[in-house]
């Protein structure tokens, strides 16, 4: 099926039918030993955090509306309710259930990643039966791709901070990729289909107004929406439906449409090959958003290291770049989702200890008087050296000076969050994260064991229906 061959000589042809081509001849055997573990962490970190969403307010109304309007629909699995709803229903809603925690990977740059590519693959493999190695290839050209793209419209400062699209950028085409490469889908095919996602527009950093009333809770239910298109777009093309087959040419300035200042499209033309830029791809060991994950690890060093109590806390000050500084002040959320984007509510976590995961946001974290009181001794401060991590070092790094009761100046700095490329989580740290949110979704511990198991060796997996089964409580 692949009518442009992946070889052909590469200034012949435009940057869109070079990626098409490698996106539809790239092979299982072509990827390195690191490629494939990587992806697998990422789909076990990914299936751990659906779990872990699974019951929260959010999955349960997604779970009622797929039921309400899905009647007679079935096939196809929910994170904890089971196979029983078509396939766009599914893939919606998983995609929100994956992120509704914020515990779920991502990179810098680019944003959350898995829930969009894991989302679209769990249910085009349903559909198909797919194996576990047309999986891995599947996610691992799913990630590559918009990590590509994102380097070809890499905007300058001015315009990453006023008309860039920051939020999730370009992480629909992770469904595009992912159903079109479990589809079969040759060079020209491709082509097409991210020629039909790739018209959709980007939904810009400048709403919610996060800087004046925080992060609303509706926020996150119909992010979901993105993995349709991606899905159809893969579908349509399957079908022989044309799309815009030179949206990523040098002369189209895709930058355009994603309000970059500058386009390259060289990053796209180079073939599957290092280095991998997927392998950026980075873990978070708390359940909030990756700009407070540094500070949070910095707090809870200096707990574990002091012994201090949360009564002793004068105050806590984190020095951050500006966004963090913008949108991240707020010390009285009133919902789970506007916790996750609160650096007061984060940093009262990690020094009262509270496990992370959905422990965060019960009603004793959200409403509680010890939380209450903790988070309004912190204070965020624009710091320029924050702002150069960012900005120039592109890594999300974390330094606090807390004061004690008895007027000391204690100043911890972690220059990258546990779980990120440079500071990996090992095969505990994956594993303790796993269990813990599948016993949040209520699945036995043999039936865990059984899923774990799969994931691990999943390039054996002969069908992923058998490994999808077990993402329900008995």
């Amino acid at each position: 099926m692949n009518d442009i061959a992946i070889d052909a000589p590469r200034r012949t042809r435009g940057a869109t039918a070079c990626l098409a081509g490698w996106l539809a001849g790239t092979r299982f055997d072509a990827l390195s030993p690191e490629v494939v573990e990587h992806v697998k962490w990422c789909f076990v970190d990914t299936i751990a955090c659906g779990l872990g969403g699974s019951r929260t307010h959010e999955a349960k109304a997604l779970v009622a509306l797929a039921r309400a309007t899905g009647a007679g629909a079935s096939g196809y699995t929910i994170f904890g309710a089971g196979a029983r709803f078509g396939l766009l229903q599914a893939a919606q809603a998983n995609r929100v259930l994956i992120n509704v925690l914020d515990f779920d990977d991502t990179v810098i740059g680019t944003g959350h990643m898995s829930s969009v590519a894991v989302a679209a693959a769990l249910a085009m493999g349903e559909h198909l039966g797919s194996n576990g190695r047309d999986l891995i290839t599947a996610l691992a050209l799913a990630y590559e791709m918009p990590l590509r793209l994102r380097q070809a419209v890499n905007p300058t400062l001015a315009a990453f901070r006023s008309t860039f699209e920051r939020v999730d950028s370009g992480v629909h085409f992770c469904a595009t990729v992912a159903a079109g490469r479990l589809l079969g889908l040759g060079a020209s095919a491709f082509q097409d289909a991210l020629g039909l996602t790739g018209h959709l527009k980007p939904w810009h950093v400048t709403a919610p107004p996060m800087s004046e009333h925080g992060m609303p809770q509706w926020f996150k239910v119909t992010q979901g929406d993105v993995v349709v298109p991606g899905l159809q777009a893969a579908l349509l093309a399957a079908d022989g439906f044309p799309g815009d087959r030179g949206i990523f040419d040098q002369q189209r300035n895709y930058a355009a449409l994603v309000g970059s200042d500058r386009y390259d499209a060289a990053p796209l033309i180079r073939p599957f090959e290092p280095p991998y830029q997927l392998l950026g791809i980075g873990f978070k060991a708390q359940p909030c958003c990756r700009h407070i994950s540094a500070f949070a690890d910095a707090v809870s060093r200096f707990r574990e290291r002091t012994g201090c109590k949360p009564d002793q806390v004068q105050r806590i000050r984190a020095r951050t770049h500006l966004w963090t500084t913008e949108n991240l002040p707020h010390a009285d959320p009133r919902h789970m989702i506007g916790a996750q984007f609160s650096m007061p509510h984060g940093l009262a976590m990690a020094m009262l200890g509270v496990p992370p995961g959905p422990e965060w946001y019960s009603d004793e974290a959200l409403f509680g008087p010890a939380a209450g009181a903790l988070r309004h001794r912190v204070e965020l401060q624009h710091d320029e050296r924050a702002q150069h991590f960012y900005d120039v070092e592109r890594r999300y790094a974390g330094e606090v000076e807390i004061e004690t009761t008895d007027g000391i100046v204690h100043r911890e700095f972690v220059p990258a969050p546990k779980g990120a490329a440079d500071n990996a989580f090992d095969e505990s740290d994956h594993r303790a994260k796993f269990f813990d949110l599948a016993g949040v979704a209520g699945l036995a511990n043999d039936r865990a064991t059984r899923l774990w198991d799969r994931m691990r060796a999943l390039e054996s997996l002969e069908d992923l229906r058998q490994l999808t089964s077990l993402l329900a409580p008995a």
